[in-house]
C-alpha cells in the first residue's frame, strides 16, 4: 500500500459534505475526539473503517485513499524532524522520523518534536567538556523519584545517540564525537529542552594529582558542603559511610572512627575505613570507602570499594585516581583480590573499573532496590 487517508483529506471531504464532526462520529460510531485526532494527525482510522468512512463522506474508497503517499523507503536527513515519545508509566523512550502513532502501556504517546524543545533555563543547566574524541555531559538537577532527567540525547543529521538515565543515578553520560550535532535532554516535569552549542565546550585539561586521607575535626567544613552538594541535586553519595542521614560531623565522624576496628563495627556491617579524596589545593573533591572483607551481600551487590566524585568535580578524571590510590590502600591491607561493583547502566563507572584492570564477571539483580549490578574483580598482587 503506497497511500492512506490522511486527516487533511479526512476534514476537507467532512466539510464538503456539510458534515460536523460529531455527525461524523455518530455514522461511524465511534467519538467525536476520534475523529478530531484524525484529522489532527494524531490517529488513524483503523482500515476496517475505510469503507463506512467514504460512505458517509460520499465518496470512493479510492478517493479517499488519495491522500499524501506513504514512501517506503528512506529520506536524507530525516533525523532531523525526529520526534521522541517518553511513556509516563515504564519510562521507555521511543523514538520515530516524521508522523508516527506511538502507544506504550496501553496508552498513545504523545510526539515531543525537536523543532519544539525549549531552551534550556537556568533550572536546567549543564556542563558539556570535550575529552580527544569524547563529549562528557553534566546536568545540574535533581534525579529524585518525582522530579528527574529521563534521558539525554545527541542528534547529527545521519545520527541518533540516547542514554538512558535513572531516578537515584547520576545526570551524566558520555558520547562519542560525530561533529555537529545537537544535544537534547528531557525532564519529566517540564519536558523536552535543548541545550546550548556545545561546539564551545570547554577542553579537559590533565586533572590535578590528588590523595587520600582519613577524615579529622579539621574537615567539617569541607565534609558538610560535599554532602550538602549532593543533596542539592539528589544524587546517591556512594562510599561515603552513609553521610547523607547524617546532619551532625561529629557524629557522622565518630560512626566511622568506630568502623575502623572489629569490635566496635555495629552487627551486620562489616569493618572499613573512610578516606576523602583531596586535590593540591586540598580542596575536597571525592570519598572513598574500603572494606577490609566481604560479607554476603558485599561479595554479591556492594564489593571492597565504593566511592564518589563531588558534583562540581565530576568529569575530571578523579574518579580512576581514587579507585587506583584505594586499591594501593588494600594491597596494604593484604587484600590481593578486590570485589568492585557498580550500576549496570553506569557507563562512566564500568569505564573507571576498566581503567584500573577490572574484569567482569557477571550481572546480578539486586530485590531490594531494583537495580542492576555489574560485578568486577580487580586483581590487587
Amino acid at each position: 500500500m503506497d497511500t492512506y487517508v490522511t486527516g487533511s483529506t479526512i476534514r476537507l471531504l467532512r466539510e464538503a459534505k456539510g458534515l460536523t464532526q460529531a455527525e461524523l462520529a455518530g455514522k461511524l460510531a465511534v467519538s467525536a475526539k476520534t475523529i478530531s485526532k484524525w484529522e489532527t494527525a494524531k490517529g488513524l482510522p483503523d482500515i476496517s473503517l475505510l469503507e463506512p468512512l467514504a460512505a458517509a463522506l460520499g465518496v470512493s474508497v479510492l478517493e479517499l485513499m488519495q491522500g499524501e503517499p506513504v514512501v517506503n523507503r528512506n529520506r536524507a536527513a530525516n533525523l532531523l524532524r525526529s520526534k521522541l515519545y517518553v511513556c509516563p508509566i515504564c519510562g521507555n523512550v521511543l523514538h520515530a522520523t516524521g508522523q508516527a502513532v506511538v502507544s506504550c502501556c496501553g496508552i498513545t504517546l504523545p510526539a515531543l518534536d525537536i523543532a519544539d524543545a525549549d531552551p534550556a533555563d537556568e533550572h536546567h543547566q549543564l556542563t558539556v567538556e570535550r575529552v580527544e574524541d569524547e563529549l562528557f555531559v553534566t546536568l545540574h538537577h535533581p534525579m529524585e523519584k518525582d522530579h528527574f532527567i529521563s534521558f539525554i540525547a545527541y542528534l547529527t543529521g545521519d545520527k541518533l545517540q540516547l542514554v538512558k538515565l535513572y531516578p537515584e543515578g547520576e545526570a551524566s553520560c558520555r558520547f562519542p564525537l560525530r561533529g555537529a550535532g545537537v544535544l537534547y535532554f528531557y525532564c519529566n516535569r517540564h519536558g523536552l529542552m535543548k541545550a546550548p552549542d556545545f561546539r564551545t565546550a570547554t577542553r579537559r585539561t590533565a586533572p590535578q594529582k590528588i590523595h587520600l586521607r582519613e577524615p579529622d575535626e579539621g574537615d567539617r567544613e569541607q565534609v558538610m558542603a560535599y554532602r550538602k552538594e549532593f543533596l542539592a541535586i539528589g544524587s546517591r553519595m556512594d562510599g561515603t559511610s552513609a553521610l547523607d542521614k547524617y546532619d551532625d560531623f561529629d557524629a557522622w565522624l565518630a560512626a566511622i572512627r568506630n568502623l575502623k576496628f572489629p569490635e566496635t563495627t555495629p552487627a551486620g556491617l562489616v569493618p572499613a575505613t573512610e578516606y576523602l579524596a583531596l586535590d593540591e589545593h586540598e580542596h575536597l573533591v571525592g570519598m572513598t570507602n574500603l572494606r577490609h572483607y566481604l560479607n554476603d551481600y558485599l561479595l554479591t551487590y556492594g564489593g571492597h570499594i565504593g566511592y564518589s566524585v563531588r558534583p562540581s568535580e565530576r568529569q575530571n578524571g578523579y574518579a580512576t585516581q581514587m579507585l587506583r590510590l584505594t586499591l594501593e590502600k588494600a594491597k596494604e591491607r593484604g587484600i590481593a583480590k578486590v570485589r568492585i561493583c557498580c550500576d549496570h547502566y553506569n557507563v562512566a563507572s564500568a569505564k573507571t573499573i576498566r581503567a584500573n584492570g577490572g574484569v567482569l564477571e557477571d550481572e546480578a539483580y539486586d530485590s531490594l532496590d531494583g537495580t542492576l549490578t555489574q560485578r568486577y574483580w580487580i586483581s590487587n598482587v
